[in-house]
């Protein structure tokens, strides 16, 4: 079966034969996990910020062409 990474005692699955997540890696996976949320959240708003700039310069440039049109 695997080795373990250190030292320290590990409990082991018999049934999969790999060894269980300490508390360590149990809490290294959940905060890692919050940061690939955090992360999606930031490109999210990044995106939706980016598609109100367009948005607002699209309006800017037709109003521009209708200026244009009517002089």
């Amino acid at each position: 079966g695997p080795e373990p990474m250190d030292d320290a005692l590990r409990f082991y699955d018999p049934a999969t034969g790999d060894f269980l997540p300490t508390r360590y890696e149990l809490a290294e996976g959940k905060r890692q996990e919050a940061e690939g949320r955090r992360r999606e959240a930031e490109g999210r708003r990044q995106a939706e910020e980016a598609k109100r700039q367009a948005e607002a310069r699209s309006a800017e440039l037709e109003a521009l062409v209708e200026k244009l049109r009517r002089d």
